[in-house]
């Protein structure tokens, strides 16, 4: 089911999707429509990204000072 939305947009933003509708032979709705799907995704995928293992993430590499690192080796010795 649809549902009729009120929005203040900038005028350009409107501008620019009223030419992509028109050479999509889309209506401006669709256009929107399609794109807060896109953003809600991304949204998604970055919420899924935030909840992976720190390691999945940075794929196992991590920057550290070299201070650090020589402190936790020495820790791991004792």
């Amino acid at each position: 089911m649809k549902k009729k939305v009120g929005a203040i947009l900038d005028e350009e933003l409107v501008f620019k999707a009223k030419q992509v509708a028109l050479s999509h032979g889309q209506s401006l709705s669709q256009i929107l429509e399609d794109a807060l799907k896109m953003y809600l995704l991304t949204v998604d995928r970055r919420k899924l990204e935030r909840q992976k293992d720190i390691s999945q993430i940075t794929r196992g590499a991590m920057r550290v000072p070299q201070s650090v690192l020589k402190a936790v080796m020495e820790e791991e010795d004792n």
